[in-house]
Parts: C-alpha cells; sequence; structure tokens
C-alpha cells in the first residue's frame, strides 16, 4: 500500500494531464519520459477509499447507520442517536463517494477507467469497470435514486432512479467480465500489486464480479423477478466464489501515515461507543453458536451479554462508566488487530446466495447443500477449524426445508458481522430475522429506517434536481421505500 502523498501527487498529474487543451497537445514531449500516466496507483487509491476502510466513513455507512438498525450493535455513546431512529441527512458518506477531495473514490475511479481507455488496455478498463459497480450499488442501497449518469459529468447533475442504476450495474458486470475473457490472453498488463483486493489475478476479479451480481440479483428479486432470473440464467457457478481465497477484502496498513488505511474496528473497540446487541447474541446463544467469542469480547464479569438497542440518552450519560461499559460485551479481538482483513463480500457469504437461489429456483443445485458449506465457510473465516466443534453447531441450526429461507437469511445476517450495511439490506429486503423494538426511539420513528436521508447540500445547491428525485421516490423520508424495498 502507497502512501497518501503519492496518491495526492498522481491525483494532481492526472487531473491537470486531462485538463490540456488542443494546442499543448502539439508540442514536443521530452525525449526521456513517458507522456502517459499509469492508473495503476490511482486505481489502488479507488480501492482502499471505495472499500469504506477509513474510520470516519466506516462509522456512518456501519456504525450508526446499518449495524445499529441491522441489530448487530447497541449504541453506548450519549452523543448518537441514530439507534434511536432520529432522522438525520446523510452527508459524509456521499460526499466521500462522489467529492471529497482527494479521496471521493468515484472520480479517482472514473479517471482510472478514463486512462485505461486512453492506454488501450481492456483488462485494466474492465477491473476498475468492476469496481465502479460495486461503489455504485452501495450508495443506491443507502440513499435510492442517485446521480450516476451525470454524477462525474455535472456539478448539478441529475438523479437516476434505482432501477436504472441497478439495470446499467448488470449491463456493467456482464460487459467488464466479457471484457475480460476476450483479452486475458492478448498481453496486455494488469493492476499486479497494485490491485489490493486481487494482486491482479483475473480468475478472482471475475468471481468477485459474479458474487457481486447474485448479490444484486436477490436484492432486486422482489421488485423485478424477470431481472434475477436473467441474471441467474447466464451464471456459471464456477466463475463465483467457490473457495476462501476469492473473498473480497481490504488488509489494513498498520503503518499507514493516516487513520484512513488503518483498521476502523480497532479505533471503534478502543472508544467504548458499541456493545453487542441483544439480539445478536440471543440468536448465537440459542444456538451455542462457537463464533460468540470471537465477535464479543466478555464483560468484566467474564459473561457474554448483550445489549437491548436504543437505550435513551439520558441513561447512557448517567450510567455510561458504571454499566453500560462494564456489564455488556464489547468488539471480540478477532475483529480489532492492526491487519484484521476489512471483509467485502465473503465465501460464506456467496454460499448463502447460492442457497437462497436454489431454494427459490433460480439456480439448480441442493439448497441444504450450499447452507452447510456457507455455515463451515463462515466458522473457518473466524478461526473454528474443529470438525466437532463445527459438526455440533450445524446440529444446532440444520437446513428444514419448511423453514429453510428464514435459516438462510438469519444465518447470513449472523455471518455478516460486521458489515452493518449488508445485513441492514438483508433485514430490509427479507424481514429476517425479526428486529427487536429497541427501548426508546425519537418521537414519530418507530420502524426501523428503510434508507438514509438525501444530504443537506443537494437540496441547497442541486435543488432542482433534489426535487426531482424526490418527487419521482415519493419523498426524502428515512421511512420512503426504495424501488427494491417491497415487502417487508
Amino acid at each position: 500500500m502507497r502512501t497518501n502523498i503519492i496518491y495526492t501527487l498522481l491525483l494532481g498529474l492526472v487531473l491537470g494531464f486531462t485538463g490540456c487543451t488542443d494546442d499543448f497537445e502539439e508540442m514536443d514531449r521530452p525525449k526521456t519520459t513517458s507522456d502517459k500516466i499509469q492508473p495503476d496507483y490511482l486505481f489502488t487509491r479507488a480501492l482502499v477509499t471505495g472499500s469504506g476502510l477509513s474510520v470516519g466513513v466506516w462509522q456512518l455507512v456501519h456504525q450508526t447507520a446499518g449495524s445499529v438498525y441491522a441489530q448487530h450493535w447497541a449504541n453506548i455513546n450519549p452523543s448518537f442517536t441514530s439507534d434511536n431512529y432520529e432522522p438525520g441527512p446523510g452527508n459524509v458518506v456521499w460526499d466521500w463517494y462522489y467529492a471529497r477531495p482527494h479521496f471521493a473514490p468515484l472520480n479517482v475511479n472514473n479517471q482510472t477507467i478514463g486512462l485505461a481507455v486512453e492506454l488501450k488496455n481492456p483488462i485494466k478498463e474492465a477491473c476498475a469497470r468492476i469496481w465502479q459497480v460495486y461503489m455504485y450499488q452501495l450508495l443506491t442501497d443507502m440513499y435510492g435514486d442517485i446521480p450516476y449518469t451525470e454524477a462525474l459529468e455535472s456539478v448539478k447533475p441529475a438523479y437516476d432512479s434505482q432501477e436504472s442504476v441497478y439495470n446499467s450495474l448488470f449491463e456493467e458486470l456482464e460487459a467488464s467480465v466479457a471484457l475480460i475473457k476476450e483479452n486475458r490472453d492478448k498481453g496486455y498488463p494488469g493492476y499486479g500489486n497494485a490491485d489490493v483486493l486481487y494482486n491482479g489475478n483475473l480468475d478472482q476479479w471475475i468471481k468477485f464480479a459474479n458474487t457481486l451480481g447474485m448479490r444484486m440479483a436477490l436484492r432486486v428479486s422482489d421488485a423485478d423477478e424477470n431481472l434475477t432470473r436473467s441474471f441467474f440464467e447466464g451464471l456459471d457457478l464456477s466463475e463465483t466464489m467457490t473457495s476462501p481465497e476469492d473473498m473480497a477484502l481490504v488488509i489494513p496498513d498498520e503503518d499507514g501515515p493516516t487513520y484512513h488505511v488503518k483498521n476502523p474496528l480497532s479505533y471503534v473497540y478502543n472508544w467504548h461507543e458499541v456493545r453487542i446487541s441483544e439480539n445478536l447474541m440471543g440468536h448465537m446463544q440459542s444456538a451455542n453458536d462457537p463464533r460468540i467469542s470471537v465477535f464479543a469480547e466478555p464483560n468484566t464479569n467474564g459473561e457474554f451479554v448483550g445489549l437491548r438497542n436504543g437505550q435513551p440518552q439520558d441513561s447512557l450519560s448517567l450510567k455510561y462508566n458504571n454499566y453500560y461499559k462494564p456489564e455488556f460485551c464489547n468488539i471480540g479481538s478477532f475483529f480489532t488487530q492492526p491487519e484484521t482483513p476489512h471483509y467485502l463480500i465473503t465465501y460464506a457469504e456467496a454460499c448463502f446466495l447460492k442457497a437462497e437461489a436454489a431454494e427459490r429456483g433460480f439456480i439448480a443445485g441442493d439448497p441444504a447443500g450450499f447452507y452447510r458449506q456457507a455455515i463451515e465457510a463462515s466458522l473457518h473465516q473466524f478461526e473454528i477449524n474443529d470438525q466437532q466443534v463445527i459438526d455440533d453447531f450445524y446440529s444446532e441450526v440444520a437446513y428444514l426445508s419448511a423453514t429453510g429461507l428464514e435459516q438462510i437469511y438469519t444465518q447470513r445476517w449472523i455471518a455478516l458481522y460486521p458489515n452493518g450495511q449488508e445485513a441492514w439490506s438483508l433485514v430490509r429486503r427479507t424481514g429476517f430475522p425479526q428486529m427487536q423494538e429497541p427501548v426508546y426511539t425519537w418521537p414519530g420513528n418507530d420502524e426501523m429506517p428503510r434508507r438514509v436521508p438525501y444530504p443537506v447540500n443537494e437540496r441547497r445547491y442541486n435543488a432542482e434536481n433534489y426535487d426531482a428525485a424526490v418527487s419521482q421516490m415519493g419523498g426524502d423520508s428515512q421511512y420512503t421505500r426504495m424501488w427494491w424495498d417491497v415487502e417487508n
């Protein structure tokens, strides 16, 4: 992983070159240097910043949104109120991905794509296009309708409907995978070690794209089943994640120059802002789940105790040090080490996706078999390798055809920990597992939020397009349903 100074210099160079006029293009080039900027380390920057590794953006995607809404965690910071469903605009995440100077990964990655096209390198172009899909899906699943076709072309872009965004993202995945397959043996250089996801392994980029496609196809299945079936009909399961080595993850840089490249969970752990949710703990304890000691640190009495979500602020303020901190479980040490992976899509999730797709008839195969693979993959991911322990746990959660989908959803929700954004999306789509009623909720906001409201600056500076988007979606409330969120 290179330093941020290098990234910033490269970004400045790229932006400078893209601003050249036709007259400058006619000037003599220095004979001892290249007149082309390579996109490699811009791509590194796009991967790292786009993964959400930085604790500042990580908190707002997960800790104060998805992770408390999906009840992986309960909040104990008296200053935070999202666990009580207080509505608030999603300023920072939007700004980070679209506009944050020197960081905005959508813009950096768009520059990467442009350079790859200019260099006529379809391999580098395809990988960057796949990564753009990953980031846009994260944003549309938070906000709903978003700037897409005009996003990187205008300072006041129009918003695209979530349905049109998803349709375009599927097209991008298909085209990018085809581009890799058509050109992989033609001698084009890849990103090599600048690719911090897969070190230039094109088989794994194809598997990442197709597994991301499975996640997306099931996400939209209640809104457009034909789109879901169309995706799975063209899918070769051998070209999805088939082993732990295929997982998409970023390794934090312990020696990195800023917190933007270090493990965000180590900060959250030390700040004592969250405790394991009573809902998550209860599901795990009822099944004698061996991952409890991985997910959670015992309380001061050596016990595993979860906290009910939505504790009132006055209670948190008064009893923070003598009750909430000592009595309830903090994040387990597995997640707080300097180089604990930042997981984006895991092999376990890939298996759960296949289990659901098989159970619902989108693919051939045995849902129980995929489900068992998913359970075992999750335990192995968290370094639980004793086969007897694995077998004993599986006997507690063994697949039953009558309740198969509920089991797939619930176990996937657990295995996603601590990816709160994906867990929240799963709960929004399926209704499983059932969320507990918080102790206290903000007046008039009694139900789990369905989306994050648009940023304040969009209302101020892009008002015409903001108003059109709000009208198209039916509102800008945290309870406004997005296109794919139709059933629960």
